[in-house]
């Protein structure tokens, strides 16, 4: 089964998912029509989330903490704690799971980026590459912070 950042965390999530329903996000104002929440772009369901994550690029020995706000099957919308450059392609290490994940920036907006998960998560538990190993690495580090 692969395994993603949504199902990894599922079993926490349930007070937390969406509800389609909500009437908060309808516009009720003279002159615009009510409208219900969208999907948005997205194929699958968001879920928000409040965990600590690292992004990481080993080639350039970078390592930047954020949060993960919400999820989805297929990826994350992240938050660092000031704005800062982050390359296209990452790692994103989920620190309560120890699981690192192949990432795609898909957008960018101030502080707050969108990924998109790229390949099945590796467990830093059971690393064995070399930079399977790195990772666990900075990892261990980060994890008792």
């Amino acid at each position: 089964m692969r395994r993603t950042i949504a199902n990894a965390f599922s079993a926490d999530l349930e007070p937390f998912v969406d509800n389609v329903d909500d009437d908060r996000r309808r516009i009720d104002a003279p002159g615009f029509t009510p409208r219900l929440p969208s999907s948005g772009r997205r194929t699958s369901k968001r879920s928000r989330v409040l965990l600590s994550a690292l992004i990481v690029d080993p080639d350039k020995d970078m390592v930047l903490p954020c949060r993960i706000e919400n999820i989805s099957e297929s990826g994350a919308r992240l938050k660092l704690s000031e704005r800062r450059f982050v390359p296209p392609r990452v790692w994103l290490i989920a620190i309560t799971a120890g699981l690192a994940y192949r990432a795609n920036v898909i957008w960018r907006k101030d502080d707050r980026l969108g990924v998109e998960t790229t390949a099945a998560p590796v467990s830093l538990a059971e690393a064995q590459s070399a930079l399977e190993r790195r990772l666990h690495k900075t990892w261990v580090s980060w994890r008792g912070s």
